[in-house]
Protein backbone atom coordinates (compact mmCIF):
# COMPACT_ATOMS: atom_id res chain seq x y z
CA UNK A 1 0.00 0.00 0.00
CA UNK A 2 0.94 3.65 -0.02
CA UNK A 3 3.43 4.92 2.52
CA UNK A 4 2.21 6.63 5.70
CA UNK A 5 3.91 9.86 6.73
CA UNK A 6 3.33 9.12 10.43
CA UNK A 7 2.53 5.83 12.09
CA UNK A 8 -0.76 7.06 13.50
CA UNK A 9 -2.06 8.42 10.19
CA UNK A 10 -3.75 6.66 7.32
CA UNK A 11 -1.53 5.79 4.36
CA UNK A 12 -1.25 8.62 1.81
CA UNK A 13 -1.36 8.07 -1.95
CA UNK A 14 -0.63 10.90 -4.41
CA UNK A 15 -2.25 10.29 -7.78
CA UNK A 16 -1.58 12.20 -11.00
CA UNK A 17 -4.68 12.46 -13.19
CA UNK A 18 -3.37 12.52 -16.75
CA UNK A 19 -4.68 12.24 -20.30
CA UNK A 20 -5.65 14.19 -23.40
CA UNK A 21 -7.52 17.49 -23.05
CA UNK A 22 -11.29 17.11 -22.56
CA UNK A 23 -11.12 13.40 -21.84
CA UNK A 24 -12.58 13.99 -18.37
CA UNK A 25 -9.83 14.12 -15.75
CA UNK A 26 -11.36 16.94 -13.71
CA UNK A 27 -14.86 15.50 -14.12
CA UNK A 28 -13.69 12.17 -12.70
CA UNK A 29 -12.14 13.83 -9.63
CA UNK A 30 -15.25 15.94 -9.09
CA UNK A 31 -17.49 12.88 -9.28
CA UNK A 32 -15.29 11.01 -6.80
CA UNK A 33 -15.58 13.95 -4.42
CA UNK A 34 -19.34 13.92 -4.78
CA UNK A 35 -19.60 10.16 -4.27
CA UNK A 36 -17.48 10.37 -1.13
CA UNK A 37 -19.71 13.19 0.19
CA UNK A 38 -16.91 15.74 0.08
CA UNK A 39 -18.96 18.35 -1.75
CA UNK A 40 -20.99 20.91 0.20
CA UNK A 41 -24.40 19.41 0.95
CA UNK A 42 -25.59 15.89 0.26
CA UNK A 43 -27.77 16.29 -2.80
CA UNK A 44 -26.91 14.36 -5.98
CA UNK A 45 -26.32 17.59 -7.91
CA UNK A 46 -25.04 20.65 -6.09
CA UNK A 47 -26.74 23.81 -7.42
CA UNK A 48 -23.46 25.75 -7.66
CA UNK A 49 -22.05 23.14 -10.04
CA UNK A 50 -25.05 22.41 -12.23
CA UNK A 51 -23.90 18.85 -12.79
CA UNK A 52 -20.51 19.86 -14.20
CA UNK A 53 -18.23 17.92 -11.84
CA UNK A 54 -15.08 19.45 -13.35
CA UNK A 55 -16.06 22.75 -11.71
CA UNK A 56 -15.20 21.19 -8.35
CA UNK A 57 -11.56 21.02 -9.44
CA UNK A 58 -11.24 23.80 -12.05
CA UNK A 59 -11.53 26.70 -9.64
CA UNK A 60 -10.32 29.55 -11.84
CA UNK A 61 -12.99 31.39 -13.77
CA UNK A 62 -10.86 31.19 -16.93
CA UNK A 63 -10.68 27.40 -16.52
CA UNK A 64 -14.44 27.17 -16.20
CA UNK A 65 -15.06 29.40 -19.20
CA UNK A 66 -12.57 27.51 -21.38
CA UNK A 67 -13.59 24.14 -19.87
CA UNK A 68 -9.98 23.01 -19.51
CA UNK A 69 -7.52 22.76 -16.64
CA UNK A 70 -4.84 25.45 -16.91
CA UNK A 71 -2.85 24.98 -13.74
CA UNK A 72 -2.03 21.95 -11.61
CA UNK A 73 -4.50 21.57 -8.74
CA UNK A 74 -4.66 19.20 -5.79
CA UNK A 75 -7.77 17.63 -4.28
CA UNK A 76 -7.60 15.95 -0.86
CA UNK A 77 -9.99 13.09 -0.07
CA UNK A 78 -10.27 10.32 2.49
CA UNK A 79 -11.59 6.79 2.31
CA UNK A 80 -11.99 4.59 5.40
CA UNK A 81 -8.52 3.11 4.74
CA UNK A 82 -6.63 5.73 2.72
CA UNK A 83 -5.91 9.42 2.25
CA UNK A 84 -5.94 10.36 -1.44
CA UNK A 85 -4.29 13.41 -3.00
CA UNK A 86 -5.45 13.85 -6.61
CA UNK A 87 -3.10 15.99 -8.70
CA UNK A 88 -5.11 17.19 -11.70
CA UNK A 89 -2.70 18.13 -14.47
CA UNK A 90 -3.44 19.93 -17.75
CA UNK A 91 -3.91 17.94 -20.94
CA UNK A 92 -3.30 20.73 -23.44
CA UNK A 93 0.03 20.72 -25.32
CA UNK A 94 0.89 24.31 -24.40
CA UNK A 95 0.58 23.40 -20.71
CA UNK A 96 2.83 20.33 -20.73
CA UNK A 97 5.25 22.10 -18.34
CA UNK A 98 2.44 22.30 -15.75
CA UNK A 99 1.79 18.60 -16.29
CA UNK A 100 5.44 17.79 -15.54
CA UNK A 101 5.41 19.95 -12.41
CA UNK A 102 2.39 18.10 -11.07
CA UNK A 103 3.34 14.57 -12.06
CA UNK A 104 6.75 14.69 -10.37
CA UNK A 105 4.97 14.69 -6.99
CA UNK A 106 2.87 11.60 -7.69
CA UNK A 107 3.38 7.94 -6.75
CA UNK A 108 0.64 6.59 -9.02
CA UNK A 109 -1.46 7.78 -11.94
CA UNK A 110 -4.92 7.47 -13.44
CA UNK A 111 -4.75 7.76 -17.23
CA UNK A 112 -8.12 8.96 -18.49
CA UNK A 113 -9.08 7.96 -22.05
CA UNK A 114 -12.29 9.15 -23.74
CA UNK A 115 -14.12 6.24 -25.38
CA UNK A 116 -15.32 8.33 -28.32
CA UNK A 117 -11.83 9.59 -29.23
CA UNK A 118 -9.45 6.85 -28.07
CA UNK A 119 -5.67 7.27 -27.90
CA UNK A 120 -4.65 10.81 -28.86
CA UNK A 121 -1.40 12.78 -28.99
CA UNK A 122 -1.49 13.95 -25.38
CA UNK A 123 -2.45 10.46 -24.22
CA UNK A 124 0.85 9.21 -25.61
CA UNK A 125 2.82 12.19 -24.32
CA UNK A 126 1.48 11.86 -20.80
CA UNK A 127 2.13 8.12 -20.82
CA UNK A 128 5.68 8.75 -22.06
CA UNK A 129 6.29 11.26 -19.29
CA UNK A 130 4.90 8.88 -16.66
CA UNK A 131 7.40 6.30 -17.87
CA UNK A 132 10.18 8.89 -17.86
CA UNK A 133 9.33 9.84 -14.26
CA UNK A 134 9.28 6.22 -13.15
CA UNK A 135 5.56 6.19 -12.34
CA UNK A 136 4.55 2.62 -13.21
CA UNK A 137 1.51 2.26 -10.92
CA UNK A 138 -1.09 3.23 -13.53
CA UNK A 139 -4.86 2.74 -13.67
CA UNK A 140 -6.63 3.32 -17.00
CA UNK A 141 -10.12 4.84 -16.83
CA UNK A 142 -11.90 4.52 -20.20
CA UNK A 143 -14.32 7.44 -19.73
CA UNK A 144 -17.43 8.57 -21.64
CA UNK A 145 -18.55 4.97 -22.24
CA UNK A 146 -22.07 6.34 -22.73
CA UNK A 147 -20.91 7.80 -26.05
CA UNK A 148 -20.23 4.28 -27.36
CA UNK A 149 -23.43 2.80 -25.95
CA UNK A 150 -21.61 1.34 -22.91
CA UNK A 151 -20.54 -1.41 -25.29
CA UNK A 152 -18.35 -4.24 -23.99
CA UNK A 153 -16.90 -4.78 -27.47
CA UNK A 154 -15.95 -1.10 -27.80
CA UNK A 155 -14.37 -1.13 -24.33
CA UNK A 156 -12.16 -4.12 -25.05
CA UNK A 157 -11.00 -2.60 -28.34
CA UNK A 158 -10.04 0.63 -26.55
CA UNK A 159 -8.43 -1.27 -23.67
CA UNK A 160 -6.31 -3.32 -26.09
CA UNK A 161 -5.17 -0.14 -27.87
CA UNK A 162 -4.07 1.76 -24.76
CA UNK A 163 -2.47 -1.29 -23.12
CA UNK A 164 -0.39 -1.82 -26.26
CA UNK A 165 0.76 1.81 -26.15
CA UNK A 166 1.67 1.53 -22.46
CA UNK A 167 3.46 -1.77 -23.05
CA UNK A 168 5.85 -0.08 -25.46
CA UNK A 169 6.84 2.23 -22.59
CA UNK A 170 7.25 -0.58 -20.08
CA UNK A 171 4.06 0.28 -18.19
CA UNK A 172 1.63 -2.46 -17.15
CA UNK A 173 -1.74 -1.06 -16.05
CA UNK A 174 -2.97 -2.51 -12.76
CA UNK A 175 -6.61 -2.03 -13.87
CA UNK A 176 -8.52 -0.92 -16.97
CA UNK A 177 -11.99 0.31 -16.06
CA UNK A 178 -15.02 1.36 -18.18
CA UNK A 179 -16.31 4.63 -16.70
CA UNK A 180 -18.94 7.31 -17.16
CA UNK A 181 -17.53 9.92 -14.80
CA UNK A 182 -20.48 12.27 -15.25
CA UNK A 183 -22.95 9.62 -14.04
CA UNK A 184 -20.68 7.85 -11.56
CA UNK A 185 -20.53 4.53 -13.42
CA UNK A 186 -17.70 2.43 -11.91
CA UNK A 187 -16.27 5.49 -10.20
CA UNK A 188 -16.71 4.46 -6.55
CA UNK A 189 -19.04 1.46 -6.87
CA UNK A 190 -19.97 -1.01 -9.60
CA UNK A 191 -22.29 0.20 -12.35
CA UNK A 192 -25.55 -1.63 -13.05
CA UNK A 193 -25.50 -0.03 -16.50
CA UNK A 194 -22.45 -2.11 -17.50
CA UNK A 195 -23.15 -5.54 -15.93
CA UNK A 196 -20.60 -7.21 -18.20
CA UNK A 197 -17.78 -5.55 -16.23
CA UNK A 198 -16.96 -7.38 -12.99
CA UNK A 199 -13.70 -5.64 -12.01
CA UNK A 200 -12.86 -2.92 -9.48
CA UNK A 201 -14.17 0.64 -9.55
CA UNK A 202 -11.65 3.50 -9.84
CA UNK A 203 -11.58 4.11 -6.09
CA UNK A 204 -11.38 0.39 -5.33
CA UNK A 205 -8.47 0.04 -7.76
CA UNK A 206 -6.68 2.95 -6.09
CA UNK A 207 -7.02 1.16 -2.76
CA UNK A 208 -5.15 -1.79 -4.25
CA UNK A 209 -2.22 0.21 -5.64
CA UNK A 210 1.15 -1.03 -4.45
CA UNK A 211 3.70 1.77 -4.48
CA UNK A 212 7.42 1.19 -4.25
CA UNK A 213 8.71 2.46 -0.93
CA UNK A 214 11.88 4.53 -1.12
CA UNK A 215 14.78 2.42 0.12
CA UNK A 216 17.46 5.12 -0.10
CA UNK A 217 18.41 6.62 3.25
CA UNK A 218 21.74 8.29 2.51
CA UNK A 219 22.14 11.83 3.85
CA UNK A 220 21.45 14.46 1.18
CA UNK A 221 21.11 18.09 2.31
CA UNK A 222 21.17 20.62 -0.57
CA UNK A 223 22.30 23.99 0.77
CA UNK A 224 19.79 26.73 0.07
CA UNK A 225 21.65 29.61 1.73
CA UNK A 226 24.06 30.59 4.52
CA UNK A 227 22.78 33.09 7.08
CA UNK A 228 25.51 35.12 8.79
CA UNK A 229 23.54 37.24 11.30
CA UNK A 230 25.13 35.98 14.54
CA UNK A 231 26.41 32.40 14.28
CA UNK A 232 26.72 31.40 10.58
CA UNK A 233 23.88 28.96 9.85
CA UNK A 234 23.47 26.76 6.79
CA UNK A 235 19.82 26.40 5.79
CA UNK A 236 18.08 23.92 3.52
CA UNK A 237 15.75 20.94 3.30
CA UNK A 238 16.95 17.42 4.09
CA UNK A 239 15.94 15.24 1.13
CA UNK A 240 16.87 11.89 2.66
CA UNK A 241 18.47 10.29 5.69
CA UNK A 242 18.81 12.00 9.07
CA UNK A 243 21.25 14.45 10.64
CA UNK A 244 22.06 14.76 14.36
CA UNK A 245 24.24 17.14 16.31
CA UNK A 246 27.77 15.80 16.30
CA UNK A 247 27.52 14.16 12.87
CA UNK A 248 30.47 14.43 10.48
CA UNK A 249 29.50 15.39 6.92
CA UNK A 250 31.18 16.03 3.58
CA UNK A 251 30.55 19.13 1.46
CA UNK A 252 29.96 18.00 -2.12
CA UNK A 253 31.43 18.51 -4.66
CA UNK A 254 34.40 20.13 -2.91
CA UNK A 255 35.07 17.39 -0.37
CA UNK A 256 35.53 19.60 2.70
CA UNK A 257 34.80 17.94 6.06
CA UNK A 258 32.40 19.60 8.50
CA UNK A 259 30.77 18.71 11.81
CA UNK A 260 27.22 19.57 12.91
CA UNK A 261 27.60 21.68 16.04
CA UNK A 262 23.89 22.48 16.41
CA UNK A 263 20.50 22.01 14.78
CA UNK A 264 18.45 25.19 14.66
CA UNK A 265 14.66 25.20 14.50
CA UNK A 266 11.92 27.55 15.64
CA UNK A 267 10.75 26.93 18.28
CA UNK A 268 14.06 25.60 19.57
CA UNK A 269 14.43 21.84 19.15
CA UNK A 270 17.73 19.97 18.91
CA UNK A 271 16.32 16.57 17.93
CA UNK A 272 17.81 14.83 14.86
CA UNK A 273 16.67 16.23 11.51
CA UNK A 274 14.41 13.84 9.55
CA UNK A 275 13.92 13.69 5.78
CA UNK A 276 11.55 16.40 4.56
CA UNK A 277 12.42 18.94 7.27
CA UNK A 278 13.72 22.43 6.51
CA UNK A 279 16.20 23.49 9.21
CA UNK A 280 19.35 25.42 9.94
CA UNK A 281 22.66 23.75 10.73
CA UNK A 282 25.53 25.35 12.63
CA UNK A 283 28.67 23.75 11.24
CA UNK A 284 32.27 23.51 12.38
CA UNK A 285 34.63 23.75 9.43
CA UNK A 286 34.63 25.47 6.05
CA UNK A 287 31.18 26.83 5.24
CA UNK A 288 29.48 25.46 2.12
CA UNK A 289 27.71 27.67 -0.41
CA UNK A 290 24.32 27.59 -2.09
CA UNK A 291 24.07 24.61 -4.42
CA UNK A 292 26.47 22.41 -2.43
CA UNK A 293 25.14 19.16 -0.97
CA UNK A 294 25.98 17.83 2.50
CA UNK A 295 26.36 14.04 2.65
CA UNK A 296 27.75 11.34 4.93
CA UNK A 297 31.27 10.26 4.00
CA UNK A 298 30.28 6.58 3.68
CA UNK A 299 27.78 7.25 0.85
CA UNK A 300 28.63 10.21 -1.36
CA UNK A 301 26.47 11.38 -4.30
CA UNK A 302 27.54 11.33 -7.93
CA UNK A 303 29.72 14.32 -8.78
CA UNK A 304 30.84 15.04 -12.34
CA UNK A 305 31.36 17.90 -14.78
CA UNK A 306 29.56 15.86 -17.46
CA UNK A 307 25.95 14.77 -17.24
CA UNK A 308 23.88 12.59 -19.59
CA UNK A 309 20.15 12.92 -18.97
CA UNK A 310 16.86 12.14 -20.66
CA UNK A 311 15.51 15.53 -21.73
CA UNK A 312 11.99 16.48 -22.80
CA UNK A 313 12.26 19.69 -24.81
CA UNK A 314 9.51 22.32 -24.38
CA UNK A 315 10.70 25.40 -26.27
CA UNK A 316 9.58 26.16 -29.81
CA UNK A 317 13.17 26.72 -30.99
CA UNK A 318 15.18 23.45 -31.07
CA UNK A 319 18.04 22.61 -28.76
CA UNK A 320 21.33 22.31 -30.67
CA UNK A 321 24.75 20.81 -29.97
CA UNK A 322 27.11 23.56 -28.80
CA UNK A 323 24.38 25.70 -27.23
CA UNK A 324 24.88 27.05 -23.70
CA UNK A 325 22.02 27.01 -21.21
CA UNK A 326 21.42 27.35 -17.48
CA UNK A 327 20.84 24.10 -15.59
CA UNK A 328 18.99 24.03 -12.28
CA UNK A 329 19.13 20.90 -10.12
CA UNK A 330 18.19 20.99 -6.44
CA UNK A 331 19.49 24.36 -5.22
CA UNK A 332 22.33 24.46 -7.78
CA UNK A 333 22.42 26.63 -10.88
CA UNK A 334 25.20 26.16 -13.45
CA UNK A 335 26.00 27.04 -17.03
CA UNK A 336 26.21 23.95 -19.24
CA UNK A 337 27.01 23.30 -22.88
CA UNK A 338 25.22 20.73 -25.03
CA UNK A 339 27.85 18.16 -26.06
CA UNK A 340 25.62 15.58 -27.77
CA UNK A 341 21.99 14.70 -28.59
CA UNK A 342 21.12 11.03 -29.12
CA UNK A 343 18.17 8.60 -29.13
CA UNK A 344 15.55 11.15 -30.22
CA UNK A 345 11.90 10.15 -29.82
CA UNK A 346 8.71 11.70 -31.20
CA UNK A 347 6.43 12.06 -28.18
CA UNK A 348 3.31 12.22 -30.37
CA UNK A 349 3.89 8.83 -32.01
CA UNK A 350 6.61 7.27 -29.79
CA UNK A 351 8.59 6.63 -32.99
CA UNK A 352 12.41 7.05 -33.01
CA UNK A 353 13.76 10.01 -34.98
CA UNK A 354 16.98 10.34 -37.00
CA UNK A 355 19.98 11.99 -35.40
CA UNK A 356 20.40 15.63 -36.41
CA UNK A 357 22.33 17.14 -33.52
CA UNK A 358 19.14 18.96 -32.48
CA UNK A 359 16.13 18.33 -30.25
CA UNK A 360 12.81 19.78 -31.37
CA UNK A 361 9.80 20.87 -29.37
CA UNK A 362 7.92 18.01 -27.65
CA UNK A 363 10.74 15.58 -28.45
CA UNK A 364 12.66 13.40 -26.01
CA UNK A 365 16.35 12.50 -26.23
CA UNK A 366 19.46 11.63 -24.27
CA UNK A 367 21.39 14.89 -23.97
CA UNK A 368 25.01 15.05 -22.81
CA UNK A 369 25.82 18.27 -20.96
CA UNK A 370 29.24 19.65 -20.00
CA UNK A 371 29.68 22.04 -17.08
CA UNK A 372 32.63 24.12 -15.98
CA UNK A 373 32.43 22.71 -12.44
CA UNK A 374 31.22 19.35 -11.07
CA UNK A 375 27.46 18.84 -10.68
CA UNK A 376 26.05 16.84 -7.75
CA UNK A 377 23.26 14.53 -8.89
CA UNK A 378 21.57 11.20 -8.14
CA UNK A 379 19.63 8.80 -10.39
CA UNK A 380 16.00 9.96 -10.44
CA UNK A 381 14.71 6.57 -9.30
CA UNK A 382 16.99 6.79 -6.26
CA UNK A 383 16.31 10.38 -5.20
CA UNK A 384 14.03 12.56 -7.36
CA UNK A 385 15.11 15.78 -5.62
CA UNK A 386 18.62 15.45 -7.06
CA UNK A 387 17.63 13.40 -10.09
CA UNK A 388 15.59 15.94 -12.04
CA UNK A 389 16.74 19.17 -13.62
CA UNK A 390 15.43 22.11 -15.63
CA UNK A 391 17.21 23.67 -18.60
CA UNK A 392 16.66 27.41 -19.05
CA UNK A 393 17.23 29.51 -22.14
CA UNK A 394 17.30 33.26 -21.54
CA UNK A 395 15.85 32.83 -18.07
CA UNK A 396 12.85 30.82 -19.31
CA UNK A 397 12.41 27.08 -18.69
CA UNK A 398 12.95 25.33 -22.01
CA UNK A 399 13.45 21.67 -21.12
CA UNK A 400 12.97 19.15 -18.34
CA UNK A 401 15.30 16.25 -17.68
CA UNK A 402 16.00 13.33 -15.39
CA UNK A 403 19.22 11.53 -14.49
CA UNK A 404 18.94 7.84 -15.42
Amino acid sequence: MAVSTRSEEKPVLRIAMVGHVDHGKSTLIGRIRHELSSLPGTSAVDPSIGGNWAYVVDQLQEEREREMTIDTTQTFLETPALRLIFIDVPGHQELIQNMLTGATRAEAAVLVLAADEGVRVQTRRHALLLSMLGIHSVIVAVNKMDLVGRSETAFHALADAILAELGVLGITASATIPVVARDGDNVVTASAAMPWYAGASVVEALGEVETVAADFDGVRFPVQDVYRHDVPTVVGRLLSGSIAEGDALIVCPGGAKVRVAAVRRFPENHAPVEAGESVGLVLEGELPKRGDVLAADDDLPRSSAELAGRVFWLASQPLAVGEELALRCGTRSATVRVAAVADRLDSATLDPLPGTGQLGSMELATVTLSAGTPLVVEPFTRLPGLGRFVLERGGTPAGFGIVP
